[in-house]
Protein backbone atom coordinates (compact mmCIF):
# COMPACT_ATOMS: atom_id res chain seq x y z
CA UNK A 1 0.00 0.00 0.00
CA UNK A 2 3.08 2.73 0.64
CA UNK A 3 4.50 1.84 -2.65
CA UNK A 4 1.15 0.96 -4.40
CA UNK A 5 -1.52 3.68 -3.50
CA UNK A 6 0.51 6.15 -1.37
CA UNK A 7 3.45 7.09 -3.62
CA UNK A 8 6.21 6.73 -0.97
CA UNK A 9 9.13 5.14 -3.41
CA UNK A 10 10.97 7.18 -5.66
CA UNK A 11 11.22 4.82 -7.96
CA UNK A 12 7.46 4.36 -8.68
CA UNK A 13 6.60 8.32 -7.69
CA UNK A 14 3.58 9.74 -5.98
CA UNK A 15 1.23 7.70 -8.04
CA UNK A 16 -1.59 5.42 -6.75
CA UNK A 17 -0.90 2.15 -9.15
CA UNK A 18 -2.32 -0.46 -6.84
CA UNK A 19 -6.07 -0.21 -6.94
CA UNK A 20 -9.49 1.73 -7.87
CA UNK A 21 -8.72 5.46 -7.97
CA UNK A 22 -11.79 8.20 -7.21
CA UNK A 23 -13.67 7.28 -10.22
CA UNK A 24 -13.19 3.53 -9.67
CA UNK A 25 -10.69 2.99 -12.15
CA UNK A 26 -8.65 0.27 -11.63
CA UNK A 27 -4.79 1.12 -12.07
CA UNK A 28 -2.47 -0.73 -14.04
CA UNK A 29 -1.05 -2.55 -11.72
CA UNK A 30 -3.97 -4.52 -10.97
CA UNK A 31 -4.96 -4.91 -14.55
CA UNK A 32 -1.92 -6.22 -14.96
CA UNK A 33 -2.74 -9.15 -12.24
CA UNK A 34 -6.16 -9.83 -14.09
CA UNK A 35 -4.67 -10.50 -17.48
CA UNK A 36 -6.33 -7.06 -19.11
CA UNK A 37 -3.32 -6.20 -20.69
CA UNK A 38 0.21 -6.20 -20.46
CA UNK A 39 0.98 -1.59 -20.58
CA UNK A 40 1.54 -2.49 -16.59
CA UNK A 41 3.64 -5.19 -16.71
CA UNK A 42 7.11 -2.68 -16.57
CA UNK A 43 5.21 -0.57 -13.60
CA UNK A 44 4.71 -4.13 -12.02
CA UNK A 45 8.07 -4.88 -12.34
CA UNK A 46 8.78 -1.73 -10.56
CA UNK A 47 6.59 -2.18 -7.65
CA UNK A 48 7.59 -5.10 -6.94
CA UNK A 49 11.12 -4.48 -6.77
CA UNK A 50 10.56 -1.53 -4.62
CA UNK A 51 8.19 -3.69 -2.37
CA UNK A 52 10.89 -6.27 -2.04
CA UNK A 53 13.43 -3.44 -1.45
CA UNK A 54 10.96 -1.93 1.71
CA UNK A 55 10.89 -5.61 2.90
CA UNK A 56 14.33 -6.24 3.09
CA UNK A 57 15.64 -3.16 4.74
CA UNK A 58 12.97 -2.87 7.18
CA UNK A 59 13.95 -6.61 7.92
CA UNK A 60 17.27 -6.13 8.76
CA UNK A 61 15.98 -2.76 10.35
CA UNK A 62 14.68 -5.12 12.99
CA UNK A 63 16.42 -7.59 13.33
CA UNK A 64 19.47 -4.76 14.15
CA UNK A 65 17.66 -3.55 16.71
CA UNK A 66 16.90 -6.88 18.04
CA UNK A 67 20.26 -7.46 18.09
CA UNK A 68 21.73 -4.83 19.48
CA UNK A 69 19.29 -5.04 22.42
CA UNK A 70 19.75 -8.51 22.89
CA UNK A 71 20.65 -8.00 26.89
CA UNK A 72 17.46 -5.52 27.43
CA UNK A 73 15.11 -8.78 25.55
CA UNK A 74 16.79 -11.15 27.69
CA UNK A 75 16.44 -9.09 31.15
CA UNK A 76 12.88 -8.74 30.08
CA UNK A 77 12.21 -12.30 29.33
CA UNK A 78 13.94 -12.97 32.62
CA UNK A 79 11.52 -11.04 34.55
CA UNK A 80 8.47 -11.97 33.02
CA UNK A 81 9.94 -15.17 33.91
CA UNK A 82 10.10 -14.44 37.47
CA UNK A 83 7.07 -12.96 38.21
CA UNK A 84 5.30 -13.26 34.78
CA UNK A 85 4.32 -9.63 34.48
CA UNK A 86 5.67 -6.17 34.31
CA UNK A 87 4.57 -2.30 34.98
CA UNK A 88 5.18 -0.02 32.73
CA UNK A 89 7.44 1.96 35.34
CA UNK A 90 9.33 -1.59 35.52
CA UNK A 91 9.69 -1.60 32.36
CA UNK A 92 11.23 1.77 31.39
CA UNK A 93 13.41 1.13 34.82
CA UNK A 94 14.79 -2.18 33.55
CA UNK A 95 15.99 -0.35 30.33
CA UNK A 96 17.17 2.55 32.15
CA UNK A 97 19.57 0.23 33.77
CA UNK A 98 20.83 -1.55 30.94
CA UNK A 99 20.96 1.65 28.65
CA UNK A 100 20.08 4.90 29.71
CA UNK A 101 20.23 6.64 26.68
CA UNK A 102 16.98 4.85 25.27
CA UNK A 103 14.61 5.93 27.91
CA UNK A 104 13.19 9.70 27.84
CA UNK A 105 13.15 10.38 31.51
CA UNK A 106 10.56 13.37 31.05
CA UNK A 107 8.36 10.29 29.94
CA UNK A 108 9.50 8.30 32.89
CA UNK A 109 8.49 10.68 35.16
CA UNK A 110 5.05 10.79 33.45
CA UNK A 111 4.79 7.17 34.31
CA UNK A 112 5.12 7.30 38.00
Amino acid sequence: MMVEAMGMSDVIGPRNVGGAGAQGSMGPYNRNMQGMGGEGSELKAKVDSEIDKILREQYFRGMKILTENRKILDAIANRLIEKEKISGTELLELIKNLNPELVDMEAMKKVE
